[in-house]
């Protein structure tokens, strides 16, 4: 299917829980998580062929009870407003200049980390929230054992909403250079796992502790977030960057505007990247050539393909089916996976730049949701050969591919 030119360039919840009529998702679905495969994968967690999934879970959920609570206040450097609640970041692949007795301004080394990004804790602890909410959550709705959603909506009452540790609702300084900018709009990429918040939210709504006041401050919160998001500066610029920093913006805000209701404006956005994204950013033979560019082309690759795929589900919502989408180039998304695929079914080695090791499981998440999206069997069985220690649980790993039909 063709995109139409003028389209184009317009800019743990378990299945019987009953949820209040106050509730803001009480009408909505999942956005990025498919709730046909989580129930089904639920009526398999307590199954021996599955038990070694669940352990998995049970190991990874432990260890998110002992972690965080996390903050934006735990940082030493004030940013430059001088109030500590600004999240604050520098941006990763930038260094001191060698021939510069002070090192500034900062020079660029695509795909090497400055030690120095680490100094800067907002970063490594919001991923840090993001991964022990994702795992608590899920956790909750296989067990429904309250005490992981008790401690999931302290994590989110610290970072988000407690007046002394909150993070205030911008990313004004996030991504910083030194000797060059104290933010940029770059910077936004920081939280794209925010993506997955409203369906983590949605998990834990279920929950005794969950509340009235909170459901209420995190709806006030995302509210001012996709307002900055939209109207800043650095909401503008990134929105229109390219590459896979246009992708998460969209990824993140649709899946963030639907929850707090705003379904019209999720719709504009929905459009709004169709151009950007679906029309820009693959190719005929499948690649995406700004990500094959950088000097970790296999990362960058998977991880834009899964922020296209994210992009996708949240478009679903609004009734837009961007799956079978061909652009006009003759890329489309289920091209874009099949490129990456190409080099683990026939183990040929990946001709693209690549300084740091090939980890062919970084699309496992891909694979599993385009098994489901296109019912295709040999997409499954690749993301289940890639279960082992250097994968994270995956609900998609309770089911088998009988279970994803639609």
């Amino acid at each position: 299917m063709n995109l139409n030119p003028k389209f184009c360039h317009t800019l743990f919840v378990v299945l019987f829980i009953v949820f209040s009529p106050s509730s803001l998702w009480a009408q909505q679905e999942f956005i990025l998580w498919e709730e046909s495969v989580l129930a089904k994968a639920k009526q398999n967690a307590g199954t021996l062929k599955y038990s070694s999934a669940i352990e998995k879970l049970k190991v990874e959920v432990d260890k998110a009870l002992e972690s965080g609570p996390f903050s934006v206040v735990h940082k030493k450097q004030l940013p430059p407003s001088g109030d500590i609640h600004d999240y604050t970041s520098m941006g990763p692949y930038w260094w001191p200049d060698p021939e510069k007795e002070d090192g500034l301004p900062y020079i660029r080394r695509d795909g090497e980390v400055n030690p120095e990004f680490h100094d800067y804790k907002d970063h490594n602890e919001f991923g840090a929230l993001m991964k022990s909410l994702k795992t608590l959550s899920q956790a909750y709705y296989f067990t429904a054992n309250e005490k992981y959603a008790k401690y999931a909506l302290k994590l989110v009452n610290t970072w988000f909403l407690d007046e002394g540790t909150k993070m205030n609702p911008n990313l004004n300084y996030a991504q910083r250079i030194p000797g060059r900018t104290e933010g940029r709009g770059i910077g936004i990429i920081d939280t794209r796992q925010m993506a997955l918040l409203p369906d983590i939210l949605k998990v834990l709504s279920a929950s005794t502790h969950w509340d009235a006041g909170l459901e209420k401050g995190m709806e006030n919160w995302l509210t001012t977030y996709v307002s900055w998001l939209i109207n800043s500066k650095h909401g503008k610029e990134e929105a229109v960057h390219g590459n896979n920093h246009t992708t998460w913006y969209f990824a993140q805000i649709i899946p963030l505007t639907l929850y707090i209701g705003e379904t019209n404006r999720a719709d504009s956005l929905a459009k709004a990247g169709l151009p950007l994204i679906i029309e820009e950013m693959i190719e005929k033979d499948g690649s995406q050539p700004a990500e094959l560019a950088r000097t970790i082309s296999w990362n960058y690759s998977s991880m834009n393909l899964l922020a296209i795929m994210y992009y996708a589900q949240a478009c679903e919502k609004v009734g837009i089916n961007l799956w079978d989408v061909v652009n006009q180039k003759g890329g489309g998304i289920q091209k874009g996976l099949d490129f990456l695929f190409h080099y683990i079914q026939q183990k040929n080695e990946w001709p693209y730049p690549q300084i740091k090791a090939l980890k062919l499981s970084l699309i496992k998440e891909q694979l599993n949701l385009a098994a489901f999206e296109y019912q295709n069997k040999k997409y499954k069985k690749g993301a289940d050969q890639m279960k082992g220690e250097d994968t994270e649980f995956s609900y998609w790993d309770l089911v088998n591919f009988k279970q994803m039909r639609r």
